[in-house]
């Protein structure tokens, strides 16, 4: 990049700066894990550890899309009456925003996920009672063992604060390589040996990126959240092309579900989902839920083995023995 095109890029950064100066105390506060704007105006955030609450602060509709206009031509895309919905990093702090302006809702809205500022790892969880000593020695067995790993759990759950403590378990206990494919950067790896990319929409593919993956010397192929049925059969290919130790994530609100969402997502692209596939493939299921109650606010509700599938096509689980829940 020449020096004309760093300037550029240096007044594009501190356009978008200016534009979210009002919220700019929430991106800097370490706490604040995720900042929510609703149609009328109001900002929402969350910390760690705690539920969210309403802040003081309120954004104009002309001032908040001027910003959604600054965040997409920062990344090369563009948000508008014809295009009303954005799902894009913020440049300068990695935080993942996903926005929707008018006609699809009333005024522009936004929420915005940032990345932990560390990698929490299994024993940080069982030291704050989100799991078991049990629980994480299943994990790691599981990583061990090189099993398919899937993770679930509603939005704001922790999926990928979880997945990213999984593979920190991969990078510290074992020397593979660690092939990550996702649509949006969230998933951090220390691994050594790794190569990470990014599907682009219209430009790669996720069929591209798993061919892709076959041909650059896996040992693991880690897959970010699947959300539809391309990225999902994606991930099945990829887990059964040799290279077993496999990680994911999806929304699901138990276990077993898990492995219905899995076959629904299918459904989209093939006319019967192969749940003997599936369960032939999927090894173990980890589900992470909300639990205002629980001091961290979150807790592991089950780890279950994927036993296979019955005649009539009901999931055979079996819950590790380690995996009970903590109270």
């Amino acid at each position: 990049m020449d020096d004309r095109s760093n300037e550029a890029e240096q007044r594009r950064l501190e356009a978008l700066r200016l534009a979210m100066s009002p919220i700019l105390p929430f991106l800097e506060d370490d706490a604040v894990v995720e900042i929510i704007l609703n149609a009328d105006g109001a900002v929402w955030i969350e910390r760690v550890g705690r539920g969210m609450v309403k802040t003081d602060v309120r954004l104009d509709a002309r001032d908040t899309f001027r910003m959604l206009q600054l965040v997409a031509s920062a990344t090369n895309t563009e948000v508008t009456d014809q295009r009303p919905s954005l799902a894009a990093l913020i440049p300068g702090w990695s935080a993942r925003l996903q926005a929707m302006v008018p006609p699809v809702t009333e005024a522009p809205v936004f929420t915005i996920r940032k990345p932990p500022k560390r990698i929490f790892t299994l024993d940080d969880y069982v030291a704050s009672a989100i799991m078991t000593e049990g629980q994480a020695r299943t994990i790691r067995s599981a990583v061990q063992n090189r099993l398919n790993i899937l993770v679930g759990g509603s939005t704001g759950s922790g999926k990928t604060t979880l997945a990213n403590a999984i593979l920190q378990e991969i990078a510290t206990a074992t020397t593979d390589r660690v092939y990550i494919v996702e649509d949006l950067h969230e998933l951090q790896c220390a691994a050594p040996n790794k190569l990470q990319l990014w599907v682009q929409p219209g430009g790669y593919s996720w069929q591209r990126a798993i061919t892709d993956a076959l041909r650059s010397r896996p040992d693991r192929i880690v897959v970010g959240e699947i959300r539809d049925g391309a990225a999902t059969l994606e991930l099945i290919k990829a887990w059964n092309t040799g290279h077993p130790g496999g990680l994911a994530t999806v929304h699901a609100n138990d276990t077993r579900a898990m492995l219905d969402r899995v076959c629904q997502l299918l459904e989209e692209v093939v006319p019967v989902a192969p749940s003997a596939l599936i369960a032939g493939t999927i090894n173990v299921c980890v589900h992470i839920a909300r639990d205002h109650s629980h001091r961290a606010g979150r807790r592991i509700t089950g780890i279950d083995e994927v036993r296979g599938s019955d005649a009539d096509g009901r999931w055979m689980l079996s819950a590790s023995a380690n995996s009970t829940a903590p109270g």
